[in-house]
């Protein structure tokens, strides 16, 4: 399917990226990008209470960076039906689906891999350190 932009002037979909294919989309092509959408807003908004907790409480925040799928589906993120989680290489988590899944499921697949990622990098700690740094002598021995 063609990248499309969404315009809700007139309530049409319109195609602006392949000016040479037809300029409308058909009503199932408008409902199937308006379900993606509707879908991508869902989970961003779960995610971002999800991304809010971990940055402001540390117990949450090793907890997500220790069992993220399983904490997020306590959250309300569960991955759905369809994508498979494997824990590889004893720490790493990755994200599977079968060669024949619907095309949305692939782009979540891509939504949820962003997001462990990130999950990823909730789990490591940050260390600051502070010292002195020595600046050069001026002529005044200072």
């Amino acid at each position: 399917m063609p990248s499309v932009a969404v315009s809700y002037t007139l309530g049409t979909i319109h195609n602006t990226h392949f000016p040479s294919e037809s300029n409308s989309l058909g009503e199932s092509e408008i409902d199937e990008v308006v379900m993606k959408h509707k879908r991508k807003e869902e989970l961003n908004g779960k995610w971002k209470q999800v991304a809010a907790k971990a940055v402001t409480d540390d117990n949450f925040r090793k907890k997500l960076a220790k069992n993220p799928i399983t904490v997020m589906k306590e959250n309300d993120l569960a991955l759905p039906e369809g994508i498979e989680a494997r824990l590889e290489a004893g720490y790493e988590i990755k994200l599977f689906t079968g060669a024949d899944a619907p095309e949305e499921l692939k782009e979540e697949v891509k939504w949820w891999k962003v997001r462990v990622d990130m999950i990823r990098e909730f789990g490591k700690d940050v260390t600051i350190t502070t010292g002195t740094i020595a600046a050069p002598e001026t002529e005044d021995g200072v």
